[in-house]
Formats: structure tokens, C-alpha cells, sequence
């Protein structure tokens, strides 16, 4: 998640956002997939996206009032201040996940075949929970070899919620 053309520095402002909050960038992205599979058959890539997006901005919503409230609750009062930073490092869930949607978008515009717009949307979301899931262990510290690990072990979460979409429909 901390990808760089220079030592440290993220390439673009979308990656800034998601090395900000990588446990939020796995969160929005399962979230995603998992409502992309569980339209999938069911749904055009259009209604598959407007369901994706509302289903993101409120568990987005939701995160942000769950840590607002923790925040009250550790400062025994609550501080409006504070909820602009709280919604800046939640963004991830939202960042994270564009790409699926772009493919969603792709497909109700009729410039995907709707099937297709689908499948890529959701193996998207597989190929970019391994590299969280890497990037998470580089940046503890592990070797590649044990960071490819980490990565696919939280890619695992994609392919299981891709078996549940092929066993249910």
C-alpha cells in the first residue's frame, strides 16, 4: 500500500488514502465483492453498481459514526472537530473499491458485456485483497515470501465469497 516512485512518498492522492487506512482499503473491498456476488445473476451490472455504492457509503457512514462514538467515549464528551479527520481515514473503504466499480460502470454502459463487467469486478477484488494483504506484511517487516503469504491468505476472503456466488446461483 505504500507504493512509491520515490522512498516512501505514494505515487497518487487515491493510494495516499488507502496507505492512510489499509484495515479500512480490506474492509470496503470484501464489502464490495461480497455485494457484487450476492447481485450477481440476479441483477444488470447497473443495479449491481448502484447497490455496490449505497451499500459502501453506508457501511463508510457507519464506520465513521463507530468511531465517533469511541472517540466521545474516550474523551467523555464528544468533539464535532474531531469528524472531519474520522471521515478522511475512512475513505479507504470507499477508495479502494473504484476499480470494481469503474467495471460495474463499464457494464451498464454497454462497453462490457454485463457477465463480463461482473467476473472482472470480482476477481478485481481478489487481486486487490492479495495486494493489501502483501503490502500489509512489507510493511511489518516480512520478507517477500512471507508477505506473498499474508497476501494470500487475505485474498482467500475473495475466493470464498466467489465460491458462495457459483454455489448459490
Amino acid at each position: 500500500m505504500e507504493g512509491s516512485a520515490t522512498a516512501g512518498a505514494p505515487r497518487s492522492r487515491w493510494l495516499a488514502v488507502i496507505t492512510a487506512n489499509p484495515r479500512g482499503a480490506v474492509y470496503g473491498t470484501i464489502v464490495a465483492t461480497a455485494v457484487i456476488a450476492a447481485a450477481a445473476g440476479h441483477q444488470s451490472p447497473g443495479l449491481i453498481l448502484a447497490a455496490t455504492v449505497a451499500t459502501l457509503v453506508v457501511f463508510w457512514l457507519a464506520h465513521v459514526y463507530a468511531d465517533f462514538l469511541d472517540h466521545g467515549l474516550r474523551q467523555a464528551r464528544f468533539h464535532l472537530k474531531v469528524l472531519p479527520a474520522i471521515m478522511a481515514r475512512e475513505l479507504s473503504m470507499l477508495a479502494a473499491p473504484a476499480l470494481s466499480v469503474v467495471f460495474l460502470l463499464l457494464g451498464a454502459l454497454g462497453l462490457f458485456e454485463e457477465r463480463l463487467a461482473v467476473r472482472l469486478a470480482l476477481w478485481n477484488g481478489v487481486v486487490q485483497l492479495v495486494g493489501w494483504g502483501t503490502e500489509v506484511g512489507r510493511r511489518r517487516g516480512q520478507a517477500w515470501p512471507a508477505a506473498l503469504l499474508t497476501g494470500l491468505v487475505n485474498g482467500a476472503f475473495g475466493v470464498v465469497i466467489i465460491i458462495l456466488e457459483v454455489l448459490l446461483h
